[in-house]
């Protein structure tokens, strides 16, 4: 099941307690067989089941790509936490002194890495969630289509000058939606990175940690620095862009 989306994860999880519901309910009227029992489970029975439908259908159908999108960075942000509790628990293992500074060193490392993932994901949510932008997404390009056959027909040269600036503004507008995407798309890309790179010092310092010690310090450390700094240049451009 770990390996399941998270919205199947959901839908299953719920599914299990739905059927254990329905049995807990079906004994219980085997025993007690009154009005208030049959009402209660037929009650579970059409409500639960009707919910249960209606998420089944949104897993399959009614997941645009910015749900799934947002569902993969969490996920993965979710990995990272995980990662950082696994290497938590390593250096307190750890018993070579020497070691265990340098693994101090990069556990103060990773946890600044850690949340520098959070932080970037909470960004790309929050840029998800708003209402403007998911509607100005699909609204745009429509408005500019109506802009471009209106002024094809339009005699008028006043209004064609209107026309014609209202659609530079709405192309500017558009321009400025499709950097978004792009460097929305670029920072998702980077979590995952970020993260495949995680799990390989992850398996370096398990390594290292099996025999006494840990092989490359200096360039598992610089590897973090610098994956922690590509992660905080993506964050500040997503927090400076301007939407026209």
């Amino acid at each position: 099941m770990q390996n399941l989306a998270p919205h199947w994860q959901k839908f299953l999880k719920n599914l299990g307690w739905y059927v254990l519901a329905l049995v807990a309910l079906i004994i219980l009227f085997t025993f007690v067989r009154t009005f208030p029992v049959l009402l209660t489970l037929w009650a579970v029975a059409l409500i639960g089941g009707g919910w249960l439908a209606f998420q089944f259908s949104q897993c399959v159908f009614g997941r645009d790509e910015a749900t799934i999108s947002e569902e993969r960075v969490n996920a993965q942000v979710e990995q990272a936490l995980s990662y950082q509790a696994q290497i938590e628990r390593l250096i307190k293992s750890t018993a070579h002194k020497t070691d265990q500074v340098h693994l101090e060193q990069l556990h103060l490392q990773i946890d600044a890495w850690t949340a520098a993932i959070y932080n970037l994901a909470e960004r790309l949510s929050s840029l998800r969630r708003d209402d403007l932008i998911r509607r100005d997404t699909k609204e745009v390009p429509k408005a500019i289509a109506d802009l471009e056959t209106r002024l094809e027909s339009e005699t008028d040269e006043v209004v064609r000058g209107q026309l014609a600036h209202t659609l530079e503004n709405r192309r500017k507008q558009l321009a400025s939606l499709t950097q978004l995407q792009t460097m929305m798309r670029r920072a998702e890309i980077q979590i995952e990175s970020t993260l495949s790179q995680l799990g390989t010092i992850y398996s370096q310092i398990l390594t290292g940690q099996s025999t006494s010690h840990v092989a490359d310090y200096d360039r598992i450390s610089a590897d973090v620095d610098e994956e922690v700094r590509q992660l905080q240049d993506h964050l500040e451009a997503l927090r400076e862009v301007k939407l026209g």
